[in-house]
C-alpha cells in the first residue's frame, strides 16, 4: 500500500530513536527488516530532527492563530445579535388595511405607555419599506415597526446600554451560548473579554478591539508562516546538497564499467531532474506538517466543546485515505515511468549537441527533429497518465468533504433551531470543518508529490547502490619511491565470463624499459594498460610493481605513481593553467611552464588571448584536436610519474608538432617504465620492445628490427602502413 510509505515516514520523523542500524522504526515494534526508500530519506532528514520540531511548534500555533481568528467571528456575529434591534412587543389583533403614519404613532403610544416606554410629543414616524416597515425617531431613539400579517411586532433599534462577554468560559457546550449579556452574566464566569456599552461611541470601541486583534492574529501568524516555512526550506536544502554531495562522492568511485553500460544523460538525469522533484517534495513537508497540525489542533479543540461535530467531521477520514493509496501506488509507478523518459530525453539532448557537426554535416536535422519529437510524445503520453490520475483523484477528495461538510451543517442547523447553538457559533464551526478537512486536502496533494518523490528517490539510490571499485585490500600499502618494475603473472581478463579480452598473459619490465603495445583494432591494448592502473580488476593471474600484488597496494598511492595520456583527450571546462595543473594544484608556475614546454604547448598557450588564464570552453571546445592533445600531455609530464601510460598520445598532432613532442617524451620517458600504445607504427620503433597483440594473445615480442625480419604479424602490419603511405594516405 503506497500510503503506508507516507504513514511510516512520519511515523519515523517523530520517533527518531527507532531508526538506526538500518532498521525502520514502525516495523520495529513487531520486527526488525532493511531500511527502505522512505527510512533511506528519513537518514538525510533526521539530523535536523531539532529544526522540524520546531517547525511543529510553530504549526501548532498557527493552527491555534486560525482558530482564535475563527472564534472572534462567531463571537462578534453574536455580539452584534445582543447589540442588534431586539423584539419589544407585539401588537395583537386584527390589523386592517393601509396604515399611514399618523395611524402609527398615534396606535402605538398607549402601547408603548403600557411596556413602560414614553414616547415624546417630539416623536416622529418615517416609512422604511411602504406598509411593511416603519422607524419611529424619539431624540436618539429608534424603534422600529414591522408587520407581520395582522399583528405588529416593536423592536429596540438601540441595543444599549449593555455589555457583552466574549469566550464565557473559553468553551462551547450543547445548549450553552458562549457569549453573554448583562442582564444573564455569570459573575464567576465574566468571559474573556467583557465590554461594558453605554452608547454607540463605546460600541465603536469594541468593534476597533476586535478589527485591531483580528489584525494582531494575522501579523502573529505571518511570523510563525515564515519561522516554519525558513526551517523547512533549509531542511530541504540540506538535504539535497548533502544527499548530491553523497550521489557525487560514490559517483566518482565507480568502476569504469558503470559508466561504460549507462548512458551519461540518465546519470546527469538523476542528479539534477530527479534531485529537483525531490527537493520539491520535502519541501512540501511543511505544508503536510502545519495539515497534520492544523488537523489535530481543531480535532481537540472540536472534541471538547462538541463531540458530535467532530464525530461527523472525522467519518470521511477512512474513504479518504483508502482513495489517496488506491491512487498513490499508481501516481507512483507513472511517476518512474515519467523521469525514465525524461533521462532518455537527458540522453538525447546530450548526443544532439556532442554531435551536432555530424548531423549538420550529414543534413540529418528533419530526422533528429522527428526521432526528439517522437521521444518527447512518449514523455507527454505517460505525463498526461498520471495528470488524469491526480485529477480523479482531488475531486473524488472534493465530493467526500463535501458530504462531510453537509451532514455538519444539517447538524448545526437542527441545534440552532433547538437553541442548543448560537448562530455565531454555527458558523464558526463550519469554519473549523474547513479548517479539517483543507488538510485533508494538502495531504492528497502532498501524497502526489510524495509518490514522485518515493519514485525519484529509488533512482537516486539505485545509482548509490551500485558497487564502487575495489576497495583497498586489509592489509593494503602505500606505494611511493619505487623504482618502475612491472610484472603480468598469468594475467587474464573479460568484461564478461562469455568474451575474454586478454588471456594467460606473462610480461615482465624492468624499470626504465619502454614497451610498445601494438596489433589490430580491439585486441586489448587499451584494457592491457587499464589493468595496471585498475581501472579493472583482473580476472585471474597477478599483476605486481616492484614486487608487489597491485591488490595489495592503495589504489591512492598506485594512480600517483601513473601518469596517462589517454586516446581520448579529456580537456575539462575552466581556464588553460587549471588543466595543466590538474592532479598537481601544488606546481609552481615555472613547473607548470616547463611541462607545457616540453609538450610543445607553451608556444600556442602564450598567443591566447589571457595566456595561462584563458578559459577554453566546455572539453576544450576553443582549442584545436591538436592543442588538446599537447594540453594533455603537459598534464602528465607535470605529474612526473614513475610508470607512464601514452595512450595513442601524439594521434592529433601534425608532423611538426609530433617531431617535437616525440623528443620532449624521450626526455620524459628516460629512466621511466613506459607503456606507448600506437597504430602508427612509426611512433613506436625506438621502443625498447614492442609487444605485439592479437585474439587476447601475446604472440610476438622484440624490437622492430627483430621482429619485422621474423615476417609475422607485426610486419604485416608495417607493410600495410607503409602501403597505405605510399598511396598518400
Amino acid at each position: 500500500m503506497t500510503f503506508v510509505p507516507f504513514v511510516k515516514f512520519v511515523f519515523n520523523l517523530c520517533i527518531y530513536p527507532g531508526v538506526q542500524n538500518g532498521f525502520d522504526a514502525f516495523d520495529a515494534l513487531t520486527t526488525l527488516t532493511p531500511m527502505n526508500t522512505s527510512t533511506r530519506l528519513l537518514k538525510y532528514i533526521v539530523p535536523y530532527s531539532g529544526s522540524i520540531v520546531i517547525v511543529v511548534i510553530l504549526t501548532i500555533l498557527m493552527a491555534f492563530c486560525e482558530i482564535a481568528y475563527v472564534g472572534t467571528l462567531a463571537e462578534s456575529i453574536d455580539a452584534i445579535k445582543v447589540i442588534g434591534p431586539k423584539l419589544l412587543f407585539s401588537v395583537g389583533g386584527e390589523v386592517q388595511g393601509d396604515l399611514n403614519n399618523e395611524d402609527i404613532l398615534e396606535s402605538l403610544r398607549q402601547e408603548f405607555k403600557d411596556n413602560s416606554i414614553s414616547l415624546s410629543d417630539n416623536a416622529s414616524v418615517s416609512v422604511k419599506k411602504t406598509d411593511i416597515e416603519w422607524l419611529i425617531t424619539d431624540g436618539g431613539k429608534i424603534y422600529i415597526v414591522k408587520k407581520q400579517g395582522n399583528k405588529l411586532d416593536i423592536y429596540d433599534a438601540n441595543g444599549l446600554p449593555t455589555s457583552v462577554s466574549f469566550f464565557r468560559g473559553l468553551s462551547l457546550r450543547p445548549g450553552i451560548g458562549s457569549l453573554d449579556t448583562k442582564e444573564a452574566s455569570d459573575e464567576s464566569s465574566p468571559g474573556l473579554w467583557t465590554f461594558h456599552l453605554k452608547d454607540k461611541n463605546a460600541a465603536l470601541k469594541m468593534i476597533t478591539v476586535i478589527a485591531v486583534t483580528v489584525l494582531a492574529i494575522f501579523v502573529v501568524k505571518g511570523i510563525l508562516s515564515f519561522g516554519h516555512r525558513y526551517l523547512m526550506s533549509r531542511v530541504s536544502q540540506k538535504l539535497i546538497l548533502n544527499l548530491r554531495i553523497d550521489l557525487y562522492d560514490r559517483l566518482v568511485y565507480f568502476p569504469l564499467g558503470f559508466f561504460t553500460e549507462r548512458r551519461s544523460g540518465d546519470i546527469i538525469s538523476r542528479g539534477t531532474n530527479d534531485m529537483g522533484i525531490l527537493y520539491t517534495s520535502v519541501h512540501a513537508i511543511a505544508a503536510v506538517i502545519q495539515a497534520g497540525a492544523t488537523v489535530l489542533v481543531v480535532l481537540v479543540v472540536m472534541f471538547t466543546t462538541n463531540w458530535q461535530f467532530a464525530l461527523l467531521t472525522i467519518v470521511v477520514f477512512p474513504p479518504a485515505i483508502y482513495v489517496i493509496n488506491r491512487f498513490g501506488r499508481r501516481i507512483k509507478v507513472a511517476s518512474i515511468r515519467i523521469q525514465e523518459k525524461v533521462a532518455d530525453i537527458s540522453s538525447y539532448l546530450e548526443q544532439t549537441v556532442f554531435g551536432i557537426g555530424i548531423i549538420k554535416s550529414f543534413a540529418t536535422e528533419d530526422w533528429e527533429r522527428a526521432r526528439f519529437a517522437k521521444e518527447n510524445k512518449d514523455r507527454y503520453s505517460v505525463a498526461m497518465k498520471r495528470a488524469r490520475l491526480a485529477a480523479y483523484l482531488f475531486p473524488l477528495i472534493e465530493i467526500m468533504s463535501a458530504f462531510g461538510m453537509m451532514a455538519v451543517f444539517w447538524f448545526g442547523l437542527w441545534q440552532v433551531i433547538n437553541g442548543r447553538l448560537t448562530i455565531g457559533w454555527f458558523i464558526g464551526f463550519i469554519g473549523l470543518v474547513g479548517m479539517v478537512y483543507k488538510p485533508v486536502k494538502t495531504m492528497g496533494t502532498f501524497n502526489v508529490s510524495f509518490q514522485q518523490a518515493l519514485a525519484s528517490a529509488e533512482r537516486i539510490f539505485a545509482i548509490m547502490d551500485v558497487e564502487p571499485e575495489a576497495h583497498d585490500a586489509p592489509d593494503a600499502i602505500p606505494l611511493s619511491g619505487i623504482k618502475g618494475d612491472v610484472e603480468f603473472r598469468d594475467v587474464s581478463f573479460a568484461y564478461d565470463s562469455q568474451r575474454p579480452v586478454l588471456k594467460h598473459i606473462n610480461l615482465k619490465v624492468n624499470a626504465g624499459e619502454s614497451i610498445a603495445l601494438v596489433g589490430p583494432s580491439g585486441v586489448g591494448k587499451t584494457t592491457f594498460v587499464s589493468l595496471l592502473t585498475r581501472f579493472y580488476d583482473v580476472t585471474d593471474g597477478e599483476i605486481t610493481v616492484d614486487g608487489h600484488p597491485i591488490s595489495k597496494i592503495t589504489l591512492r598511492s598506485l594512480r600517483q605513481q601513473v601518469g596517462l595520456v589517454p586516446q581520448e583527450t579529456v580537456i575539462f571546462g575552466g581556464t588553460v593553467r587549471e588543466n595543466v595543473a590538474y592532479g598537481r594544484f601544488d606546481a609552481t608556475e615555472d613547473e607548470m611552464i616547463q611541462a607545457a614546454k616540453s609538450a610543445n604547448a607553451h608556444e600556442f598557450i602564450v598567443k591566447l588571448p589571457d595566456g595561462y588564464d584563458t578559459s577554453i570552453g566546455e572539453r576544450g571546445a576553443q582549442l584545436s584536436g591538436g592543442q588538446r592533445q599537447r594540453l594533455a600531455i603537459a598534464r602528465a609530464i607535470l605529474k612526473d610519474p614513475h610508470i607512464l601510460i601514452l595512450d595513442e598520445a601524439t594521434s592529433s598532432l601534425d608532423t611538426e608538432s609530433e617531431a617535437l613532442v616525440q623528443e620532449a617524451l624521450a626526455n620524459l620517458m628516460k629512466d621511466r617504465t613506459t607503456f606507448v600504445i600506437a597504430h602508427r607504427l612509426s611512433t613506436v620503433v625506438n621502443a625498447d620492445r614492442i609487444i605485439v597483440l592479437n585474439d587476447g594473445e601475446i604472440v610476438e615480442s622484440g624490437t622492430h628490427s627483430q621482429l619485422f625480419a621474423q615476417n609475422g604479424l607485426y610486419r604485416k602490419l608495417c607493410d600495410a602502413q607503409f602501403r597505405y603511405a605510399r598511396r598518400g594516405g
